[in-house]
């Protein structure tokens, strides 16, 4: 799908790295490849023309009390261009919210977001300034959710091998360049990350993420990876939010129903569409 984009939700993931630019073409004798390299195979590795998804969305608090949401995905390529749609089936206080997302390869033009609140009756532009904001209360922020722009990063290996429950990964870190450090701080709310990428199939399986706000840090885990359709498909995502080393709070995503490269209208992806639902 997009070429420039590392989208997480539901293949996943945003990145941020710890280096220098002069770091971020180290080569690895054995694997004979460097970080850049990896995320970009990372990045245009096949996830399909189209994808649909239900997923449910569970919310567990530091208390361990628990919200189930019912969620539907779509989304669709143009090109190097995704257009998304996300549309919240259940509960009653969330019942027919929905969320659009157009992410853009052209890294001149600003990626477009919209939230429709069916009790406002009003889709609402979300502001870049807004995409570092949790998405509709999980532990996922808008940012996560639209993905990131890799070339904003630079990109290093902090270990060649390490083994993933039974499966062989490059560790990478960053941080974003410094050219663009305050406009990818603003954005997605990362100062850095590290990322364990499988090397058989170029998905990440684990991921750490330094926010900025509250100085806390965020531990995501990308498990019941299988083929679908022949697209390696993470089927079960959480992400964990700590401070001060405990827990504060947890957001799990089971992903089921996936289809790939079914045909999907273009009149799905807009704000009419939002309003008016599945």
């Amino acid at each position: 799908m997009n070429a420039k984009k590392i989208i997480p939700m539901a293949m996943i993931i945003t990145v941020s790295f710890f280096v220098t630019v002069s770091t971020s073409i180290k080569v690895w004798a054995k694997d004979n490849i460097t970080a850049l390299e990896v995320m970009e195979k990372m990045d245009n590795r096949d996830d399909g023309q189209t994808m649909g998804s239900d997923i449910t969305m569970v919310l567990v608090n530091k208390k361990s009390q628990k919200r189930i949401r019912k969620i539907k995905t779509i989304s669709k390529d143009y090109g190097k261009d995704t257009k998304k749609i996300i549309f919240f089936l259940s509960p009653a206080d969330v019942k027919n919210t929905a969320y659009m997302s157009f992410d853009w390869n052209d890294t001149a033009k600003e990626d477009d977001s919209w939230l429709y609140l069916p009790a406002l009756k009003k889709v609402k532009r979300i502001a870049s300034s807004d995409k570092s904001s949790a998405f509709m209360g999980s532990d996922f922020s808008y940012s996560d959710i639209n993905g990131i722009t890799i070339e904003n990063w630079d990109y290093t290996f902090v270990k060649q091998s390490v083994m993933v429950e039974g499966s062989d990964t490059w560790v990478i870190q960053g941080v974003p360049k410094d050219s663009k450090k305050k406009k990818v701080i603003d954005e997605t709310g990362y100062l850095k990350s590290l990322m364990w990428i499988r090397k058989d199939n170029f998905m990440v399986v684990k991921a750490k993420y330094w926010v900025k706000k509250g100085h806390k840090i965020k531990f995501l885990k990308a498990s019941d990876i299988k083929k679908i359709d022949g697209i390696w498909t993470a089927c079960k995502m959480t992400m964990i939010t700590t401070a001060k080393g405990k827990v504060e709070h947890t957001t799990l995503l089971k992903i089921s129903n996936v289809i790939y490269n079914k045909d999907i209208e273009d009149t799905r992806f807009t704000t009419l569409s939002m309003e008016r639902g599945l």
